[in-house]
């Protein structure tokens, strides 16, 4: 049996959608017969409070990823790694050299929404650096480590949208080749379903998630 994979979905801004993506792509890995957990290491406790409120509402699990709520990432790999196939890693937003840019050591494959309108360029550029080094620390051992953007909250016909490849260039991160755009339905899949489930939003989640699985030679 191969060994986990390592994932995070991470940022170095709130409101980045890093938690909503985390659950729909780790949710439609669950419906693909892959063992998969989610380890909510982010202050807010994002998915592993909307997941008690799903479950306090009734919803079915069975098809559902797992969620343990954690501050100790390592304690949680030691004891869950060969119970899974995929872990991810929701880390809160990354300012600096702390635990939790830390934690991304741990990963195998980093993936970073971006938007045109993060306010702070210089927070986004020593954030995706200190992933990158993080990423060289890895690859010095031996290990596996894949670094990617995606736009996130992309919207129509804006000037910005032309422009993503050059500040994509500037951060030094291959963005994704299909965009998320800004959806309201996108909001609907909770930590349970998945944007495919909601016709209003599959058309524009399915081939993201197709290029989620081929970048990161997840089978």
């Amino acid at each position: 049996m191969e060994e986990a994979r390592i994932i995070s979905i991470c940022s170095q801004k709130g409101g980045s959608g890093k938690s909503a993506i985390t659950s729909w792509v780790a949710n439609s890995l669950k419906r693909e017969g892959k063992r998969v957990l989610v380890v909510d290491a982010d202050g807010q406790r994002t998915i592993a409070k909307i997941r008690q409120r799903e479950v306090e509402q009734g919803f079915e699990l069975n098809q559902a990823c797992d969620v343990i709520a954690a501050d100790n990432v390592l304690e949680v790999l030691d004891e869950k790694f060969d119970d899974y196939d995929v872990i991810f890693i929701d880390l809160p937003r990354m300012t600096g050299a702390d635990e939790a840019v830390l934690a991304l050591s741990y990963c195998d494959i980093i993936l970073v929404p971006v938007r045109l309108g993060d306010s702070d360029v210089i927070s986004a550029f020593e954030f995706i650096n200190a992933a990158k080094k993080m990423g060289e620390v890895r690859r010095e051992k031996g290990l596996d480590f894949s670094l990617y953007g995606v736009q996130n909250f992309r919207k129509p016909n804006l000037r910005e949208n032309r422009q993503i490849d050059e500040y994509a260039a500037m951060l030094g991160v291959t963005l994704f080749s299909n965009p998320l755009p800004d959806k309201a339905d996108f909001m609907r899949a909770g930590t349970i379903n998945i944007p495919s489930d909601f016709p209003s939003v599959a058309d524009a989640y399915n081939p993201f998630f197709t290029e989620f699985k081929q970048r990161f030679q997840l089978p």
